[in-house]
């Protein structure tokens, strides 16, 4: 999901993150003009990609 290697340090985890993030936050699309359902699918998005930093910060064991 984040594109990121088993060994990556936290350092690229998280620059992997906040650039899916930017990418993908809803927040940010707002000014595109972007339909609703486009808006949907971008917060669903967002919200895989929160998951998935959650878990490897998890399995990883760094904040």
């Amino acid at each position: 999901m984040l594109g990121v290697k088993t060994t990556d340090d936290a350092t690229t985890i998280k620059r992997a993150y906040r650039k899916l993030m930017s990418e993908h936050h809803p927040d940010k699309l707002v000014a595109k003009g972007l339909p609703p359902e486009m808006m949907e699918m971008a917060k669903q998005k967002a919200q895989e990609i929160q998951k998935a930093y959650e878990l490897i910060k998890e399995q990883k064991g760094f904040k």
